[in-house]
């Protein structure tokens, strides 16, 4: 498989590790307790922390990038061409519409644009 086939953009792991030890903690505390609503509020951060280590926020194939949702569902996808890139201020735009931040994003910019520059030579 080429290495410039596609180009999985996960979530910051911060976030995610920062939302597992808080669902940890507040599971560890509500089992203490007994059961109430900081319980469900456990599990449900719990599993969100879990898909956010494993899923990608998107990916990136030659033609289009897919924003996906933590389902894995593909929610939005941008077409485009290699010249309708732009590479700025830590974000990837199309046509001049940002797709990608690194707010939220775990993405190498240096990788991204060797990417979208191989993808112009070809």
């Amino acid at each position: 498989m080429n290495q410039y086939s596609s180009i999985e953009i996960k979530y910051k792991k911060i976030f995610s590790l920062f939302l597992f030890f808080a669902s940890v903690f507040i599971l560890y505390v509500s089992f203490i307790v007994g059961f109430s609503l900081n319980t469900i509020t456990g599990v449900i951060l719990f599993l969100l922390s879990i898909l956010m280590l494993t899923r990608p926020i998107a990916v990136i194939t030659p033609n289009n990038i897919q924003m996906m949702n933590l389902l894995g569902i593909t929610v939005k996808n941008y077409p485009y061409t290699p010249d309708q890139i732009l590479i700025k201020d830590n974000s990837i735009s199309v046509d001049g519409k940002k797709v990608i931040s690194t707010l939220w994003a775990d993405i190498n910019i240096k990788e991204a644009r060797e990417f979208f520059l191989h993808i112009q030579e070809d």
